[in-house]
């Protein structure tokens, strides 16, 4: 067994520039909450309503969803590259995907009109029409809407973790 030489300078291991495994566990929840948007995509956004009785109820694919669906499997790729190639930067931008669900889920939620225009727009019918069509009925948010939202609020905090988690190391 040898002893070290006083004053000698021993190796140690380099300084992880924005990195390390210390984001994991925020990366982890990053791909959580970005699974829960996703499945928010595809559940009931609006109800629509015509004197107390259900008329229909309109999912997140038939308009905006298709956008927060592509989004959340940005979401995903980013948090877990990240946690793969251990750069808590690069799951810091899974939050930039998350942000984009959020602000089309308080779209959504503040204009009950939006989901049901595009529906009916993809379908061909004029506009004026729509309006028209749209006066007598009641819109009213649903679980979709909600479950999206909670999953990208937490994709987006947990972007925001891993940057801040990368950067203490």
């Amino acid at each position: 067994m040898t002893t070290p030489v006083y004053g000698a300078t021993h190796a140690q291991a380099p300084a992880r520039a924005h990195g390390g495994r210390g984001h994991a566990t925020a990366s982890n929840i990053g791909i959580a909450g970005s699974l829960l948007a996703l499945i928010g995509s595809f559940l009931p956004w609006i109800e629509v309503t015509a004197g107390g009785q259900s008329v229909d109820k309109l999912k997140g694919m038939d308009g905006d969803g298709v956008i927060t669906l592509v989004a959340a499997i940005a979401a995903i790729v980013l948090f877990g590259v990240g946690v793969a190639m251990r750069k808590a930067v690069i799951s810091a931008c899974g939050a930039v995907p998350a942000l984009v669900i959020v602000v089309m889920g308080i779209m959504n939620m503040t204009d009950t009109e939006r989901l049901p225009t595009q529906k009916l727009e993809d379908e061909g019918i004029p506009s004026e029409s729509i309006k028209e069509g749209l006066t007598g009925l009641d819109m009213s948010t649903m679980f979709g809407l909600y479950v999206l939202l909670i999953g990208a609020v937490i994709a987006v905090v947990a972007g925001a973790l891993a940057f801040v988690k990368g950067r203490s190391r």
